[in-house]
């Protein structure tokens, strides 16, 4: 589906400083539990800003990073894309440590969907 992803996100979240200090998005395909950071959510990274790209259906993770550049507050929001409708599955406000694992257990459902 073809999709801004900025405006996608402002609707979602309006009070939103999209990738003030920078930011990703990237799909999820599976988990590996042999770690408890990031790199547990094993996908592919994917672009995304204020331009139109098309998007397959499936899981993805943005991190927009706010604040200072120095030391950015990092949020992460987990998308399900289907069908041309976008659903918030989970949210985590400035992540730190093993922020990821709080993923795991909805990231589980959804793929055993």
């Amino acid at each position: 589906m073809m999709l801004n992803w900025e405006k996608e996100l402002l609707a979602i979240d309006p009070d939103i400083h999209f990738r003030a200090a920078g930011g990703w998005l990237k799909t999820i395909e599976k988990l590996d539990k042999s770690v408890t950071n990031g790199y547990s959510l094993v996908g592919e990274f994917v672009k995304a800003g204020d331009f139109d790209e098309e998007y397959s259906d499936g899981l993805y993770l943005d991190c927009n990073k706010e604040g200072k550049k120095s030391k950015p507050q990092q949020d992460y929001r987990l998308f399900r894309f289907k069908d041309g409708k976008i659903r918030l599955l989970d949210l985590i406000i400035d992540g730190k440590g093993t922020w990821a694992c709080d993923f795991w257990d909805t990231i589980e459902e959804d793929l055993n969907d």
